[in-house]
């Protein structure tokens, strides 16, 4: 059994752990570790959007009538079809 490797608790040393560990990945590792960030940052902006419009429909800013509204106008620019 492999025993996971102890990481340091405060975000300074936790930092300057990472970086240390970065500087010694190689290319494919570095574009792997690249993709992963990118990732966590799309997760967290769905999270903030998914706040932001439960938000507005609690504020009564997004409704059903208003979306089909935009859709239909969307779709009419151009010429989709419902």
């Amino acid at each position: 059994m492999v025993k996971p490797v102890e990481m340091p608790a405060d975000s300074q040393s936790l930092k300057k752990a990472l970086h240390e560990k970065i500087e010694h990945l190689n290319g494919d590792k570095l574009s792997l570790l690249n993709r992963v960030v990118l990732q966590l940052e799309a997760d967290e902006l769905a999270h903030e959007l998914d706040r932001a419009f439960d938000e507005d429909r609690r504020q009564g800013r997004i409704t059903s009538e208003r979306v089909q509204q935009i859709l239909s106008k969307v779709r009419a620019k151009h010429g989709c079809q419902p």
